[in-house]
């Protein structure tokens, strides 16, 4: 399958991307402690069923420069000139899982009538009116200290991002070596940590902003909600419930073996709820 890497340059910020397929686009937008490399076994299923799909590596993360704020806002903004004026793309899907939902949700406020349906993988919305955004999620409180998790994490990025990924996940998964290898290759650095802790850092005006969103009122725009039932799974109640408070056409799958990385635990069966949402009338 022919992929093709490229990098995009705004205002003097790279964002590297992969792109593969042709037909309607689908943007896949990854979380942290993560990369586009995430989407690896999920994105040939949508290429097969007739969609394109762009995978960036977010603003800060993986291959992608920093951006001036890291707010969800500032960087769906960004990711729309990538998209609309660089690629020319009109109307497009959208998947994010972790903070790629926020952004997704940043993005269909500021660019509604471009958005078609978008899935949420395992985060809810922060701002929604709940505090289930940071529920269950030690870490949240942690990243947003200044300075402080840089300097405990300095060289023991690999021991603290691995205890992530071994054990975020449902109990019969093990992130294969190759993907932690990758991940912490990108990841394992000061910049590319701080760039991680400041996504958090920035969940205060995420809030703000997506209050002031609310009170607009809700989005019209269909979202799917899928969730892992297991460990640091959200579970599905959880997400329906940001839903409901956010737009007024949702639904949603509990995969029930699958934890928070459940993109890459249950690929195939993903792709089959987000083939069969993207297809619906």
């Amino acid at each position: 399958m022919d992929v093709e890497y490229s990098f995009f340059e705004h205002n003097q910020n790279k964002l590297y991307y992969a792109i593969a397929g042709e037909g309607f686009p689908v943007l896949l937008l990854h979380g942290w402690p993560q990369t586009s490399y995430m989407w690896r076994h999920l994105y040939p299923y949508l290429v097969q069923n007739g969609f394109s799909v762009i995978m960036p590596d977010l603003p800060g993360l993986g291959k992608s420069s920093s951006p001036k704020s890291y707010d969800k806002k500032t960087i769906a903004s960004y990711i729309q000139v990538f998209i609309h004026d660089f690629l020319g793309l009109d109307k497009i899907f959208i998947v994010g899982h972790d903070w790629g939902g926020p952004i997704s949700y940043s993005y269909a406020h500021t660019c509604e009538n471009r958005v078609k349906k978008i899935v949420l993988i395992d985060v809810p919305i922060p701002g929604d009116g709940s505090a289930a955004f940071s529920e269950n999620r030690w870490h949240h409180q942690f990243h947003k200290i200044i300075d402080l998790p840089e300097e405990l994490t300095r060289d023991r990025e690999e021991l603290y991002l691995k205890y992530f990924y071994n054990n975020w996940s449902g109990k019969d998964f093990v992130m294969d070596r190759d993907a932690q290898n990758k991940y912490l290759d990108a990841y394992a650095n000061k910049n590319t940590m701080k760039s991680g802790f400041d996504y958090y850092r920035a969940l205060p005006q995420d809030i703000k902003d997506n209050l002031g969103f609310l009170k607009k009122g809700k989005l019209n725009i269909p979202f799917l909600g899928i969730a892992g039932g297991e460990g640091y799974g959200r579970g599905i109640k959880i997400i329906l419930n940001s839903l409901k408070r956010v737009t007024n056409n949702y639904e949603g799958y509990e995969i029930s073996n699958g934890g928070h990385w459940v993109a890459e635990e249950e690929p195939e069966l993903i792709s089959k709820y987000i083939i069969k949402f993207f297809n619906k009338k």
